[in-house]
């Protein structure tokens, strides 16, 4: 039940009418038994510093923050944790007495998404395709699972260049290469990997028709591939290295775990999803997504 007590949980983006974080979070809040709601806020980039103040005014527990809104959110805040220094983004904003703290928990998800699936990369040679937002959470996440060598593509070549640079200089990688996004050359980093990551969008719906990877020869049973999409839930790109014997698996649980992991900041308290509840929270997504498999 809400009452006057209750805390105020948001998204804020632009576009954020489809956000699945409303559904997720409020459904997390009644299992966990907290006294909050959360809803959506669409804000333009006009009206974030605004919002931010917003936030200080109207006592606002905690607020996610999606694109675009990641990067100059960091002008209007008070205090940003060392992950959001590093990638120069933050996903998740915390008022504590009065200061607005600003955190980042994206790495976190796509490290709990992984589960079992984490001892593949312990001294694996990881290709990342894409240079984005997504693929420096995940370039941080990877600091933690002792692989061997990380391999970055990306379209923009700039990009690519400057993610490798930074894996090494800010994140403490100590063995990345960029390659380029011939055909040719990315079979070659597949080959060359066990483990094969898509942060980029191509083949989010509605535009499933579309890979960041067309020639999937190079795939074989030794390679575990995983792509941040998840709706659908299997992309072409994951369907492709499947027929090839790929182990695979998409992002649903990378975004369940990155809301996790904002109300464990904004509650400080170590909240869990076990099994159970895990597996009904997917069902309930997946449900609302209209997805199967």
């Amino acid at each position: 039940m809400i009452e006057t007590k209750s805390s105020v949980l948001a998204v804020i983006g632009d576009p954020v009418e489809h956000s699945l974080s409303p559904l997720m979070q409020n459904w997390m809040i009644q299992k966990f038994g907290l006294e909050a709601i959360y809803l959506a806020f669409f804000v333009r980039e006009s009206e974030l510093e605004a919002a931010v103040a917003g936030m200080r005014a109207l006592n606002i527990r905690g607020l996610n923050v999606t694109v675009p809104h990641k990067t100059n959110v960091l002008r209007y805040v008070d205090t940003q944790s060392d992950q959001v220094q590093k990638l120069g983004a933050a996903n998740t904003l915390a008022l504590k007495d009065g200061r607005i703290l600003a955190y980042v928990t994206d790495p976190f998800g796509f490290l709990q998404s992984l589960g079992a699936n984490q001892d593949r990369f312990k001294g694996a040679d990881v290709f990342l395709v894409g240079a984005g937002g997504g693929a420096r959470s995940v370039c941080y996440a990877l600091t933690e699972l002792g692989i061997g060598k990380l391999i970055v593509t990306d379209q923009d070549e700039e990009r690519a260049k400057n993610l490798a640079v930074l894996a090494v200089e800010q994140f403490g990688l100590q063995d990345v290469e960029y390659c380029p996004a011939q055909p040719e050359k990315k079979n070659a980093a597949i080959s060359a990997s066990s483990v094969v990551i898509n942060a980029t969008p191509a083949g989010m719906s509605p535009h499933i028709d579309q890979s960041p990877v067309n020639d999937f020869a190079a795939f074989t049973k030794k390679h575990f591939v995983y792509d941040l999409i998840y709706n659908p839930a299997k992309t072409k790109f994951l369907l492709g290295a499947e027929k090839q014997g790929a182990t695979i698996q998409n992002g649903l649980d990378m975004l369940i775990f990155q809301g996790l992991g904002s109300l464990k900041i904004w509650y400080e308290a170590d909240l869990q999803l076990d099994t159970p509840l895990l597996a009904e929270l997917q069902q309930l997504m997946k449900q609302k997504l209209e997805i199967h498999g």
